[in-house]
């Protein structure tokens, strides 16, 4: 088994530089932020780029479940956490409906999304929140910076940006669906295909909203709403967010585009929404009409088949996040399983070291590879389901419509998991043999279950966890 190094533990910060690795991250988004924010606590020494000129403020909510939230809690000492507190949502229920009656066929729990046991908050101010944490950890953001080209040995690695090669030990490309750095690693031109789908995404603020006698109903009781609606070929999820200041919604309709080439994302029309939803319940007519232009925005939903490899030929370069595994809106894992692939390749780098760092990023695919492979799998079945209802065998079984909350999913943690599975996993890569994962259920065993309980959060989620001085 290989001899690992010591690492500073699931909780534990190392000395800033102290790996003497350094990484190059490209992309922003949520496995960006995440693999940046880690490879720092991990002791590596990082520089962000980033292709867009800042964080957007469009799209709707995001959720990074209590499996993934349980590794932001930690950041800054709880402080990360702190400030992302008045932005989280709370739901007693998804209430489940029929697209024309609104009949609910099933209230779906929250648990695992909702404060204290996740994080679901409007994706730009989330994502500007771990943005400037990394700015208070003095790593380097570049934005505005797209990058030509990548480029390796088997000494190191690299990216050509503003007509200059920068190198590094290696890189952790985070560059999304329509990434660059995936045709340098598989070897070909491996372009996402289409799902069929795109989805209409939209986040506001709640003061007019509220004002809305049409809208009243959203701002009743004491705490957040969620309803989803399901029909043919279409669903559509609407209410608020962030203890009712906010307005969220999202429709997931069949798309008029086939070429994936053409723009992926652009401003939505109202009258094109309202054209998909006719003969819905009028509650989607409303919400659509109150949604200010400038907040509303179609996005093409595109497709992968699990990649052969997340990992370059020398090594010096991984896939990690919608750059290896695009995940469906359905899954409501997309972010969270960003997070957990930018946790672990932060541990891995520091337990194999800097003499190691092929290893390293090998090891972490081998962790990774099947447990974000599966929880992709998921989002596809659910908007199967959601999509082909047959609304008399619903009736019979209306769990069936829930959004699976297992506790392989939701209760995993993947820091640990990855200080625990380091040395085998490493072992099976050099001996050549076969490493059996246990971060997913066994092979036979039903992985849509319903066993994730609330009790079962982080503490550091559920802000338990006091305040400790750290390096």
């Amino acid at each position: 088994m290989v001899r690992a190094r010591q690492g500073a533990g699931p909780d534990g910060v190392a000395k800033p530089r102290s790996s003497g690795i350094k990484v190059i991250i490209v992309g922003l988004g949520y496995s960006g932020a995440a693999a940046a924010i880690e490879c720092h606590r991990k002791g590596h020494d990082v520089v962000v780029y980033e292709q867009w000129p800042g964080i957007s403020q469009l799209g709707d909510i995001i959720g990074i479940s209590g499996n993934a939230a349980q590794i932001v809690a930690k950041w800054g000492d709880g402080s990360v956490h702190r400030r992302l507190e008045p932005l989280l949502s709370y739901w007693r229920a998804n209430n489940i409906r029929r697209y024309d009656t609104g009949e609910i066929l099933y209230p779906q729990p929250m648990v695992g999304y909702n404060a204290g046991s996740g994080y679901t908050a409007p994706r730009g101010p989330m994502a500007i929140i771990m943005t400037n944490h990394l700015r208070d950890l003095g790593v380097p953001v570049h934005f505005g910076k797209r990058i030509v080209d990548y480029f390796e040995t088997e000494t190191g690695a690299g990216i050509v940006v503003d007509g200059q090669r920068v190198t590094a030990d290696c890189v952790i490309a985070c560059d999304g669906v329509h990434s660059k750095a995936r045709t340098f690693v598989v070897g070909l031109d491996d372009r996402p295909y289409p799902t069929g789908y795109a989805t209409y995404r939209a986040w506001f603020s709640a003061d007019e909203a509220k004002k809305n006698p049409k809208l009243k109903w959203m701002f009743e009781g004491d705490c957040d709403k969620m309803e989803t609606y399901i029909g043919q070929d279409m669903h559509c999820i609407l209410g608020t967010c962030s203890g009712m200041r906010g307005v969220v919604w999202n429709i997931t309709h069949k798309d008029e585009y086939d070429n994936v080439a053409e723009s992926w994302s652009f401003p939505g029309k109202h009258e094109d929404v309202l054209a998909y939803v006719k003969g819905w319940n009028e509650r989607i007519h409303d919400v659509v009409m109150a949604t200010p232009k400038s907040q509303l925005v179609d996005y093409k939903l595109v497709w992968r088949d699990p990649l052969p490899t997340w990992v370059s030929k020398h090594a010096r370069i991984i896939l990690i996040g919608d750059s290896a595994h695009p995940f469906l809106p359905t899954s409501a894992q997309g972010a969270g399983q960003a997070v957990e692939d930018g946790a672990t390749v932060a541990i891995c780098l520091e337990l194999a070291g800097k003499d190691n760092v092929p290893l390293a990023l090998k090891t972490c695919e081998r962790l990774r590879y099947a447990r974000a492979s599966l929880a992709q799998q998921i989002g596809k079945e659910t908007r199967e389901i959601w999509h082909k209802t047959d609304f008399e065998e619903a009736k019979k079984n209306p769990q069936s419509l829930s959004m699976p909350l297992p506790q392989w999913l939701f209760g995993h943690e993947a820091q640990k998991y990855a200080y625990d599975e380091f040395g085998a996993a490493a072992s099976s890569i050099e001996d050549g043999t076969e490493y059996t994962p246990k971060n997913i259920p066994p092979p036979g065993q039903n992985h849509r279950v319903y066993d994730f309980k609330v009790e079962d959060a982080s503490p550091w989620v559920k802000g338990e966890v006091a305040p400790r001085a750290r390096l």
